[in-house]
């Protein structure tokens, strides 16, 4: 990947890299709008549980967005490799601008029901399938490809600010103007983010060959998923732990503190606190560049068993803001090494696709565990579901760790010390097996 046109690596400083206007607009636009979707899922949360008050019609609104998020990733992988990222990125804000608004008008004036909430969510997930592949994809054509790390990492910084100020405050705005009004404010920040984002002067996409058909692109973007055993087996893990861990506590956590007397407030600020943790391990990866990135991923994403192993003891939400502070600093790190390795490992004109590939398989089984979670806690007990949730989630994780291929994968800046130490950007990497 070669460097963006008109930057340069005199922005030395890693918030040197602000001054790239595109870049300053896309870090702008997310600090923005990740602001309001922290605050959305407490406020949704709640907001059905206040309806029915059931465990699960609030696995179901859950996973309705999750559901055409995950069937349409590809979909929009494929056209984020094919039409300008920016303008993707602009209609999907667009999008859930408009969702977000109806959703909250539907819940101030009390006519929401839980089937019209699940709808809207589901249009919501539909227009985000066309927003991560383009906004993963978007970024090593406005960054040189020197300073993407620090450059994920001052996104992850963002984007963690942004979950930890906005759960923080969604109790109290909650309490104060309603779960609709809480939404309300999520709807503002994607229009907000979308004028930023429609200023954008991103270069063409430079494509080796023709644009091929539709579903020749697609296999095109799985070819270089399965090319590389590394990748393959690293979208299997998260898929995984994903649908047996992370999924299913979005139920359980506010499921267990309720039950031990807890408010939405406590929830909010266990989020925040995972957050702040983010923030840190954003920090981290400002400096540490592992030798060893699939390893590191690996360790780090183990850390979500520890919020049901917590449960399942009998931790509260101090316990819990501990364990989430913890885990927060090792996802951190996880995101801005796992994304840098993405736009290093692939080429620019696939990298769409593959970013698809990554949300897809991520989100695969995800609507399942947040539909059975609740039915399960019901039938077993939360601290049941928890123990099993925690041992199957170890399991489901580490077993990457017997791969060869996960050991061997070495970052460029590895084995290029010119480039890591600011001079020529380094050559794409081929393919690895």
């Amino acid at each position: 990947m070669s460097p963006a046109p008109g930057t340069s690596t005199a922005s030395a400083g890693r918030l040197g890299l602000l001054r790239i206007r595109d870049f300053r607009k896309v870090f702008l636009a997310q600090s923005i709008s990740v602001f309001g979707d922290g605050i959305t899922p407490v406020a949704l949360t709640f907001a059905v549980l206040g309806l029915t008050g059931s465990a699960t019609d609030l696995g179901l609104v859950l996973a309705a967005q999750s559901l055409p998020l995950a069937a349409l990733a590809l979909v929009g992988g494929v056209w984020a490799d094919r039409l300008p990222r920016a303008a993707l990125m602009v209609a999907s804000d667009l999008i859930r601008a408009a969702v977000q608004i109806i959703a909250a008008s539907l819940l101030l004036t009390g006519a929401a029901q839980i089937w019209q909430l699940a709808l809207l969510a589901a249009v919501h997930g539909a227009a985000e399938a066309f927003f991560r592949p383009a906004a993963g994809a978007i970024l090593p054509q406005i960054v040189p490809a020197e300073r993407l790390q620090q450059a994920n990492a001052l996104m992850g910084l963002s984007d963690n600010f942004g979950w930890m100020v906005g759960p923080a405050v969604a109790g109290t705005l909650v309490a104060v103007i309603g779960s609709g009004g809480a939404i309300a404010v999520d709807g503002a920040t994607f229009l907000v983010s979308a004028a930023f984002l429609a200023t954008l002067r991103v270069p063409a996409i430079s494509r080796s060959a023709a644009v091929r058909s539709f579903l020749g692109e697609l296999r095109d973007g799985w070819r270089e998923v399965k090319s590389r055993t590394w990748l393959w087996v690293m979208l299997l893990r998260a898929c995984l732990v994903l649908c047996i861990v992370v999924a299913p506590f979005q139920v359980l956590g506010p499921l267990g503190l309720l039950e031990q007397g807890h408010t939405a407030a406590a929830w909010g600020w266990i989020q925040a606190v995972f957050s702040a943790g983010m923030l840190f391990g954003a920090a981290l990866a400002l400096r540490y560049k592992p030798r060893r990135p699939m390893v590191v991923v690996s360790l780090t994403g183990t850390t979500a068993v520890a919020a049901p192993l917590t449960l399942a003891l009998g931790g509260g939400a101090f316990e819990l803001g501990v364990v989430y502070g913890v885990r927060g600093i090792a996802i951190g790190l996880l995101v801005a090494v796992w994304n840098t390795t993405l736009q290093t490992e692939i080429r620019g004109e696939a990298l769409g696709r593959v970013t698809a590939w990554d949300w897809m398989s991520s989100l695969a089984l995800w609507p399942a565990g947040l539909a059975v979670a609740g039915p399960l806690a019901q039938a077993f007990g939360v601290t049941a579901v928890c123990w099993a949730s925690a041992g199957l989630g170890l399991a489901a994780s580490v077993w990457v760790l017997f791969v060869k291929d996960v050991w061997r994968l070495r970052p460029v800046s590895a084995l290029l010390p010119a480039a890591a130490a600011g001079g020529s950007p380094p050559p794409a990497a081929p393919p690895r097996d």
